[in-house]
C-alpha cells in the first residue's frame, strides 16, 4: 500500500454495494462502512465460529470463502458478499500519484519494455501484462525518469492494485 492512500474493501451484499475498511488488533477490530464507524472485539471458537461483540451486541458467525465471494451466517440469517478492491485517493494526493502506475489487475507479467533510471515520454509502454489472454499496456502518465520498477520476474504473477512503477520529474 502506498503512501497517502486507503485500502479499502467494496463489498456488494445483493444489489446494494458498500465502501468497508476493517482494521484488527489483537482482538479488537474498527470497521467503517460507507462513512459510519463501529468498535468491537471478537474471539474464535474452537468449531471455526466467531464471537462477535459489537455495539454491546453479541453475535456467532460463520462464514465460508471461495475466491471473492464470502458466505457469512450470522444470527439465523445467510449473506452472501463479493469483495473488490477499492482505492481511494484524497485529491491532493491524485495529482501526486500520478507518478505511481498501479496494476489495474491480477494477471502475468509478460514484458518490461523501459529499464530503471531510463527517460520515459508520456504514453511511453512501460510494461505489458496479461490476464484472461488479453494484454494490458501500462503507459508512461507523463514525462520523467523511471525510478522505481516492480521486482516481480518477467513470467511471474501481479496482483491488482501492486506498485509496477514510479516515475520523478526530469
Amino acid at each position: 500500500m502506498e503512501a497517502g492512500s486507503l485500502m479499502v474493501e467494496k463489498l456488494i451484499i445483493g444489489s446494494k454495494s458498500y465502501l468497508v475498511n476493517l482494521r484488527k488488533s489483537g482482538s479488537n477490530f474498527s470497521l467503517d462502512i460507507d462513512n459510519e464507524n463501529y468498535q468491537g472485539n471478537f474471539s474464535k471458537v474452537s468449531d471455526g465460529s466467531l464471537n462477535l461483540k459489537m455495539n454491546n451486541l453479541r453475535s456467532i458467525c460463520y462464514s465460508e470463502k471461495s475466491g471473492d465471494e464470502i458466505y457469512v451466517f450470522v444470527n439465523g440469517v445467510n449473506y452472501f458478499l463479493r469483495r473488490s478492491l477499492h482505492r481511494t485517493f484524497s485529491s491532493e494526493q491524485d495529482e501526486e500519484n500520478s507518478k505511481i502506475v498501479l496494476s489495474p489487475i491480477t494477471g502475468k507479467l509478460l514484458s518490461k519494455k523501459i529499464l530503471e533510471g531510463s527517460h520515459v515520454s508520456k504514453g511511453e509502454v512501460i510494461i505489458i501484462l496479461e490476464a484472461m489472454k488479453m494484454e494490458h499496456r501500462l503507459t508512461s502518465p507523463q514525462d520523467g525518469i523511471l525510478t522505481k520498477l516492480t521486482s516481480v520476474k518477467v513470467g511471474g504473477q501481479v496482483k491488482e492494485g501492486e506498485l509496477m512503477f514510479e516515475l520523478e520529474d526530469q
